[in-house]
């Protein structure tokens, strides 16, 4: 079975920029930053089951969901791999790739 980590485009959502003591020229207050939705797909056998986490906060909740509802031990795990999309937010690419490298010393 694989493991595989989707980074995804960052959308435009976030902490609002006037929290973070920066001047935005937006009407709405908008975040000039974005988070990157994680997808962590399970490759077994002939089938695939994915499950997608909002952002790196929910993404050890995502991934034990996912492999509790197939049963799944990390142990039998073959391989992790990372796809990350050129736009993806830096932190999401760094927590993801750092989860990634823990994942992957127990294989």
């Amino acid at each position: 079975m694989q493991l595989i980590f989707r980074v995804q485009k960052a959308k435009e959502y976030g902490r609002p920029a006037s929290t973070r003591g920066e001047l935005v020229s937006t009407n709405r207050g908008e975040s000039t930053r974005g988070r990157s939705p994680i997808e962590i797909i399970l490759k077994k056998g002939k089938g695939n089951d994915k499950l997608v986490s909002p952002d790196t906060d929910q993404i050890l909740k995502t991934l034990d969901k996912l492999l509790k509802k197939n049963k799944i031990e990390l142990e039998s795990l073959k391989s992790i791999k990372l796809e990350i999309d050129k736009w993806a937010g830096l932190t999401s690419t760094r927590i993801v790739s750092a989860i990634g490298k823990a994942l992957s010393l127990n294989l």
